[in-house]
């Protein structure tokens, strides 16, 4: 990216809309697509769609992955067990190796969305164990100096990512944390639609979550229910 420096809007990031925004910035200003903030799967997270973080990437592709073979299927769990550095695959180089399941994933996204390469930068967070960004998208081979910014500035967005998620709502707040992460969204002009695609939900779902908090707040609509949410401090 050139002369692309954003370590000071990193360090003013605030709310997870804030790094969305960024790494769609990153993501489009590398001539990817799509992006991924994902963590392994463990007991209790097994799909590829629970283990994802935050995307920019169409719902379908994530479920169109964890229809495909059963469970676990999150398509980073043997590149985090392989790789610890940040790697480029490409359907063009057919020599690389990489865990089956991955390339498997690579190989449905080339064939629904026409994108042939991506790039991992596998990243470790001491509460919440190793993670990965995947960029995926259709360009050139990435230079050394491109790989190497890429993965500093996906360290970055990740270390605040998680900084910015881990602020506990107020001990006497009503809602769940699903519930202030859709009002969160909606307070900065999300639609249902918007959400889902960025916590990787239903529509139905988020729907369900902002009538609930509403609900909560014997609000009559989510405008009124954001204003509640805001005004207490249950939502920042």
């Amino acid at each position: 990216m050139g002369d692309f420096s954003l370590s000071d809007q990193v360090v003013n990031c605030e709310t997870q809309f804030d790094v969305l925004r960024l790494l769609r910035e990153v993501t489009k200003g590398f001539g990817y697509q799509y992006f991924f903030v994902a963590g392994s799967p463990s007991a209790e997270v097994k799909t590829f769609a629970e283990a994802i973080v935050i995307t920019s990437a169409p719902s379908e592709m994530v479920q169109k992955q964890d229809a495909s073979q059963p469970p676990p299927s999150n398509p980073l769990t043997g590149v985090l067990r392989q790789f610890s550095a940040p790697f480029e695959f490409r359907l063009d180089q057919p020599d690389q190796t990489v865990p089956a399941n991955f390339k498997d994933f690579a190989e449905r996204v080339a064939a629904s969305y026409g994108l042939e390469c991506s790039f991992v930068v596998p990243v470790y967070h001491p509460d919440h164990g190793p993670a990965a960004l995947l960029f995926i998208g259709k360009r050139a081979p990435l230079s050394f100096v491109e790989a190497a910014e890429l993965s500093h500035y996906g360290q970055l967005l990740h270390e605040k990512l998680r900084h910015v998620s881990a602020r506990p709502p107020k001990p006497d707040s009503p809602l769940t944390e699903r519930e202030r992460e859709c009002l969160v969204w909606t307070s900065v002009g999300k639609t249902s639609i918007e959400i889902a695609q960025i916590l990787n939900l239903s529509e139905h779902t988020v729907n369900h979550y902002l009538n609930n908090a509403a609900r909560k707040f014997n609000a009559v609509n989510r405008t009124q229910a954001v204003a509640h949410g805001l005004r207490f401090g249950f939502i920042d």
